[in-house]
């Protein structure tokens, strides 16, 4: 009897992978907690996401997520999984090729430019999932942020951002004086996470601090904050946002203003002020914000 203690044999893996196809969810949880040890079973399981049901192919997925580098071998399942109609099973594939890491790089670079845009975003998915190694990638993801469906260019800035190649800066800098929307919003994400010191990316910042579009300046004002370019610049436009008609914008205004700790020393004004809100959460995270920018308002 399988025993969770001891490593698996050929003839125990065979029988979960018997089970798993029979709908076991005992069977699930065992492949599971095995996770790289169950990499003998890994072309049994490319199987079943080739040949299954849903739940299956689900199941199986999960498990070869688990399994990570050593999962290899089924990489060309994986990548036909990726093209389901199913958006379900599609994600899916894509997270465990992010699983399986570098050496799924090449397919998924050829994916980019797959003509179903589905596979495209979940090609974009699965390397912003391997990040860092993924690096090869970004000229071919540079080229997805100019692809005629939203959701591809959106999931390849991202992706870009979690690889945090330098190389991606200048074009999503060009990019970035046009981008309007959760485009414009997506950049101002990844600039922050790439860590930028190049000033140009911090100028393009500073250009789209425009109260006519308060997501945009919360964006913008917090990776200025992150990037340290622009700082106050940053700050006063935070303060303008403190007397916005929508709760939401005025809280997340603190919360950055807070973040950004002694720099947003200017801001101390309207924030005591905004301790006589007429929303108890604006009042309280106000309290916090002054309590780490200039704790001595508060004696």
């Amino acid at each position: 009897m399988w025993q969770a203690f001891s490593p698996p044999t050929t003839v125990e893996l065979t029988e979960l992978v018997t089970r798993l196809w029979r709908g076991d969810d005992d069977a699930l949880n065992r492949l599971q907690l095995l996770g790289a040890e169950a990499a003998p079973a890994v072309p049994a399981l490319g199987d079943a996401v080739r040949q299954g049901g849903k739940r299956l192919r689900l199941d199986a997925l999960s498990v070869l997520e688990g399994i990570g580098h050593e999962a290899l071998p089924a990489i060309a399942a994986l990548r036909e999984a990726m093209r389901a109609a199913d958006p379900d099973i599609s994600v899916a594939a894509a997270n465990t090729l992010g699983a399986v890491g570098p050496g799924a790089v090449p397919g998924l670079i050829e994916d980019l430019a797959h003509a179903d845009w589905r596979v495209r975003y979940a090609a974009c998915l699965a390397l912003g999932a391997i990040g860092a190694p993924a690096s090869e990638a970004v000229p071919d993801l540079v080229r997805c942020v100019e692809d005629p469906r939203e959701d591809v260019r959106s999931r390849a800035v991202w992706a870009l951002g979690e690889i945090g190649d330098h190389a991606a800066l200048e074009p999503l800098t060009k990019l970035f004086g046009h981008a309007e929307g959760s485009m414009a919003l997506r950049i101002t994400e990844t600039f922050a996470r790439l860590g930028s010191q190049q000033r140009s990316v911090g100028e393009v910042l500073r250009d789209r601090l425009s109260i006519s579009d308060e997501d945009l300046t919360l964006s913008a004002a917090r990776a200025l904050l992150e990037l340290r370019f622009h700082e106050e610049a940053a700050v006063w436009a935070l303060i303008t946002l403190l007397d916005h008609r929508d709760h939401d914008v005025r809280l997340e205004a603190i919360l950055i203003l807070a973040d950004a700790e002694s720099k947003a020393a200017p801001a101390i004004p309207a924030l005591l002020a905004a301790r006589a809100d007429d929303n108890e959460e604006i009042r309280s995270f106000a309290t916090v914000a002054i309590s780490k920018i200039r704790p001595e308002y508060l004696r």
